[in-house]
């Protein structure tokens, strides 16, 4: 008999590997010296093994992710040598970076097994792929420095956001017990890529007219 509930566990799990090693490279290529990605590999390591034990215990509170999140941001954003990092990454990767949230869609397979209610898993899985495809056309468009790509970015970014937080909400009125595929998404996955999406708003904010991905 297959475990629905293991499958998608592994499944959330690969994804968030996947995405701190892609977070590295990515931040590495801004960075003067190797230090500041070596550090971040460290902390994204360190925060993804708490999450697993968080979320296999089932000791997970949805106000973490949004707070864990802010502090992400401010740290990127904040301190000087990690924001210079940021400043010269290619917008095409910060931006491409959220096509980890194709993973999302495995929430509908969690309604089909009866371990997320229809109300959350459906309409914010397929939110989730949605900011996922417009991720990808998004880093093209960036890649080919089309002129529109900043404002297209600020407008995703903030729905993506709002996106992100209202999912939350809802979470933690409908989703009662948490599984934990859904708690480890929401301690590793949404903070970083909410994080992610502030630092994209950010660089599109700060890259004035230049549509420029360099």
């Amino acid at each position: 008999m297959i475990d629905l509930a293991r499958i998608l566990f592994a499944a959330v799990m690969g994804t968030c590997v996947t995405l701190g090693l892609l977070v590295v490279p990515t931040i590495a290529r801004g960075a003067k010296g190797a230090a500041i990605p070596a550090a971040t590999a460290v902390l994204l390591l360190a925060w993804l093994a708490v999450g697993v034990s968080a979320a296999s215990t089932g000791a997970h509170h949805v106000a973490v992710a949004p707070a864990l999140a802010a502090a992400l941001g401010a740290l990127w954003l904040g301190v000087a040598p990690l924001r210079r990092a940021w400043e010269g990454a290619s917008m095409a990767g910060i931006v491409g970076l959220q096509a980890m949230r194709l993973g999302g869609g495995a929430r509908v397979l969690a309604v089909r097994g009866g371990w997320l209610p229809e109300r959350y898993g459906k309409p914010f899985g397929a939110a989730d792929i949605a900011i996922a495809v417009a991720a990808v056309a998004l880093a093209w468009a960036w890649s080919k420095d089309a002129p529109w790509a900043r404002r297209a970015t600020l407008g995703w970014a903030a729905l993506g956001v709002a996106a992100t937080l209202g999912g939350l909400v809802v979470q933690a009125r409908l989703v009662r017990p948490m599984p934990g595929f859904e708690g480890l998404w929401s301690m590793f996955l949404t903070p970083v890529l909410l994080a992610l999406l502030v630092v994209a708003a950010y660089r599109a904010r700060s890259s004035g007219a230049s549509p420029s991905g360099a």
